[in-house]
């Protein structure tokens, strides 16, 4: 959908650009288009012989740029409540303990380099992002089970939602990092 969106927006700005060179004149070398009205004189005529004309392209364009309102507005919700979830006071702090322990008992699993949790959503429908930085010679499988079957659940009871949705998203760890771990003289950003 990010792609789509951004060839579209990519697509309609090039037009604009163009629109833009050729009305100051720089494709009067090819086409003397900066001298020619901006309509079409049939549109024109089309225009004033018909009263319905610019009422309803007004109209549409009004619906248009209304509904592109609607779903930045909806695009800027979403992307709000991935940061800041809608949940009252109680239950965030329940969530911010609890995601200390979650995170305390991920990095313990074997394989496990590192370990961030993050409680997302609405107030209807939260959900817990967690993303697992593991060595290279851990096996996934295994720390997904372990995960769900031990420190995830734990983080549910506490938080008092024991249907939460967890997404985890697993990455293998960059070498710089395995290395300072090992060595252990490394630090971590936060």
């Amino acid at each position: 959908m990010r792609i789509a969106i951004a060839v579209t927006g990519a697509a309609l700005l090039l037009c604009g650009g163009a629109a833009l060179a050729a009305g100051l004149g720089a494709f009067d070398a090819l086409l003397a288009l900066s001298g020619r009205p901006l309509l079409d004189p049939a549109l024109l005529r089309f225009a004033s012989d018909s009263g319905w004309f610019l009422p309803v392209a007004a109209g549409v364009a009004e619906i248009v740029a209304l509904a592109g309102q609607l779903w930045l507005v909806f695009q800027c919700r979403a992307l709000i409540h991935r940061w800041w979830p809608d949940l009252d006071a109680q239950t965030r702090a329940l969530a911010r303990a609890a995601a200390d322990d979650l995170t305390r008992d991920a990095r313990g699993l074997p394989g496990v380099q590192d370990a961030r949790v993050r409680l997302t959503g609405t107030a209807t429908r939260p959900r817990l992002r967690m993303r697992v930085a593991f060595a290279g010679d851990a096996l996934v499988s295994e720390v997904y089970g372990e995960l769900g079957a031990g420190p995830v659940e734990r983080y549910r009871q506490a938080i008092g939602m024991p249907d939460l949705p967890v997404v985890v998203r697993f990455r293998a760890a960059s070498k710089r990092r395995q290395a300072a771990t090992e060595s252990g003289g490394g630090k971590r950003r936060r």
